[in-house]
């Protein structure tokens, strides 16, 4: 039987090599002709993988667009959902990088062009710091009542964020407001929020605690008096700036206390600001520093600071 099949094999075997081939090629001709390869393009969302912890990740754009070559039949039942394209974060250091691309297709897919072919990727690391905490007083008391005092349960307060924001926080402050009938001593939790150094909100970051336990000491019979308030600045502007104003808001304010304290008192000052740190047009709020036995309802007060280049002489 063995000799039969191999007499089947060998007999006309140059003819049925020619046979096996031509049908090879026919089928690849007909293929190439009924199903011939074809290009197409996807937009395919990208991935983040190895995404390290303790950071914040912001992607710079979410998607590719995938170009693909195949069998036409291929595409019959092919969506952007059987595409995947990632960028691998497993190396990634801090801040804003540049990722490559990297797809996968299903079987019998070639990629000719993934665009962009990388992408931006921006790690901002997670940290905390302590910031000092001001409460600010804001409208009037009841009539012939002035604000004595307002302890809070701490200076400062710990915030946590992406490295970026959390270093663009001045401080925290939290606001009280006086409607006029306030004649007595009252305590409250106030809401805090986290400040840059114009005095404005800084986004994505988060305060620990998110509220302070203030009390307020009212009270009866104090002088009050209005002052002018002076800015104390210190330090030099950079070698190619110079001064042009640095106002203060408010001008005056109205202190309060015994008489014998406030007799003496006709301005106050701010806490020192450098000018070291002004590289351009800048609000700076700071605290005024009040002597002993001398109130304001807010110590908090703001500078504007104006400079230009120094002309050429």
């Amino acid at each position: 039987m063995i000799s039969t099949f191999r007499h089947m094999i060998q007999h006309n075997l140059v003819a049925k090599i020619v046979a096996v081939v031509s049908a090879i090629v026919l089928w690849g001709y007909v293929m190439n002709d009924q199903n011939p390869a074809i290009e197409s393009s996807f937009t395919v969302q990208v991935q983040l993988r190895n995404a390290p912890d303790g950071y914040k990740i912001t992607q710079g754009t979410p998607t590719v667009k995938v170009k693909v070559r195949a069998a036409r039949s291929l595409f019959v039942n092919s969506s952007a959902e059987d595409f995947k394209a990632y960028v691998d974060l497993k190396d990634a250091e801090n801040g804003k990088h540049s990722y490559k691309v990297h797809v996968e297709t299903p079987q019998g897919f070639e990629v000719v062009e993934e665009n962009p072919g990388s992408i931006d990727v921006t790690l901002d690391r997670i940290i905390e710091r302590r910031v000092r905490a001001t409460i600010n007083v804001n409208g009037v008391p009841a009539p012939g009542v002035t604000v004595a005092k307002v302890n809070q349960a701490s200076s400062k307060v710990v915030i946590e964020g992406p490295e970026s924001a959390v270093n663009e926080v001045d401080r925290v402050i939290g606001y009280i407001g006086l409607n006029g009938n306030n004649d007595s001593d009252f305590a409250l939790q106030v809401p805090l929020t986290p400040i840059n150094v114009d005095g404005r909100e800084v986004q994505g970051v988060t305060v620990n605690p998110t509220s302070m336990y203030v009390t307020v000491q009212m009270a009866r019979g104090l002088r009050t008096k209005i002052v002018t308030v002076k800015p104390a600045l210190t330090g030099s502007l950079n070698g190619e700036l110079e001064l042009v104003s640095a106002k203060v808001d408010p001008v005056k304010i109205e202190i309060a206390g015994d008489e014998a304290k406030t007799s003496t008192v006709s301005s106050l000052s701010t806490e020192p600001i450098s000018l070291a740190d002004v590289t351009k047009n800048m609000d700076k709020t700071v605290k005024l520093i009040l002597p002993d036995g001398v109130t304001v309802t807010n110590p908090d007060v703001v500078v504007h600071l104006v400079v230009k280049a120094k002309e050429d002489k």
